[in-house]
């Protein structure tokens, strides 16, 4: 199996399945529901920056905020790395986009509220600088951070400047999972969480996916846990699956098994008497983050705690060191120089998007040989 094949395959699953679920979700709430309500300062329409057009999630941000009264996408960046100027002038026609700004010092003022969903995680904490020291909301796509050097330099900006930051995995604003997290936390009975991520390793060794994707299943489970992980142990790879212990102290064990099993993410609770399961979905999320940036600006307050974004990173990062190291990782120990390489990743993923047809459907066939 080609190492460059593993990034390939997760790749096209997640923009084959967005661009569906986005068709369906945007049809269903056309039919069925009125158009979320927000504004900007002064009761102005809230006005949205956007940083790298890289991925699905950029167009699915856009009719998100299409589809909602008082917003409008004011401003984008995009660099190039997954797609150029075609791209650029397709989607800011697409969506009536009224700025394509070179800069970020140039974006600044022109917006309310800024997105950061570039695919290299190594540019998120840098791209959200100057909107966080200008005291302006921002999003950050997952992973928020793929390195230790940013968790502590994004940590730094938040105290300092007290500029409200969303961002990480939608799966925690699903409704399902809303609904069983309350049930969760009120248990007395809980034995031991196990939560199933869907990513496509094909090797112990490859392990960008790991944070790219494994995030979500990893979100899911720090969304029921809150924080306070204290340890990490990589425990094995067995059948193209990541299995990791994941410790709390005065707290369930948890287990992440995260790779080619399961089809989805999905949450097995075992308690005294039964094994409650749980499959996150159901509930349209980017209106409710853009809500809650949008209230933000008057309460500086965001959905949750920066450490509590962080740390499901930093579990990951861990998760990385201890296989490495063929032991348990505190998350105390971690250095600067722990994380992922957000720029092979991004490079990795331009090249799948510049394939042409016959280069994707000869990989396709040889994938299932």
């Amino acid at each position: 199996m080609n190492r460059r094949n593993f990034l390939s395959r997760n790749l096209a699953a997640a923009l084959s399945g967005a661009a569906i679920g986005a068709s369906i979700t945007g049809r269903a709430k056309a039919a069925t529901e009125e158009k979320t309500r927000i504004s900007g300062p002064a009761g102005r329409p809230l006005r949205i920056g956007m940083i790298e057009l890289d991925t699905s999630h950029a167009d699915s941000l856009a009719r998100a905020i299409g589809d909602m009264e008082g917003a409008e996408l004011t401003a984008v960046i995009n660099r190039g790395l997954v797609y150029g100027k075609e791209r650029t002038d397709k989607f800011v026609s697409e969506h009536k986009v009224k700025h394509v700004c070179k800069t970020l010092e140039e974006m600044v003022p022109l917006v309310d509220v800024a997105l950061s969903i570039g695919v290299n995680w190594e540019n998120h904490v840098s791209d959200v600088e100057p909107f966080i020291k200008a005291g302006k909301p921002t999003f950050i796509d997952k992973p928020v951070i793929g390195r230790e050097s940013d968790a502590h330099r994004l940590m730094e900006l938040v105290t300092k400047y007290k500029t409200p930051v969303f961002g990480g995995s939608t799966y925690r604003y699903q409704d399902n999972l809303v609904q069983f997290k309350q049930e969760f936390q009120k248990r007395a009975d809980k034995v031991a969480l196990t939560v199933y991520g869907k990513i496509n390793s094909h090797g112990r060794d490859d392990m960008l996916d790991l944070i790219y994707y494994g995030i979500h299943g990893t979100e899911i489970m720090q969304e029921l846990m809150g924080l306070g992980a204290v340890s990490v142990n990589y425990l094995d790879f067995f059948r193209k699956q990541h299995i990791i212990h994941v410790h709390y102290d005065d707290r369930p064990p948890v287990i992440l098994m995260l790779g080619w099993a399961r089809n989805q993410n999905e949450v097995a609770l075992l308690t005294d008497r039964s094994i409650e399961n749980l499959a996150p979905g159901g509930g349209e999320t980017y209106s409710k983050i853009l809500t809650g940036m949008a209230e933000s600006i008057a309460t500086r307050k965001a959905d949750r705690p920066i450490s509590e974004q962080v740390e499901a990173c930093r579990i990951l990062i861990a998760a990385q060191k201890s296989r490495i190291l063929g032991r348990k990782v505190y998350l105390a120990e971690l250095t600067e120089a722990d994380g992922f390489n957000g720029k092979k990743f991004g490079l990795e993923y331009a090249r799948f998007r510049a394939m042409s047809r016959e280069e994707l459907r000869n990989w396709r066939e040889a994938e299932h040989r």
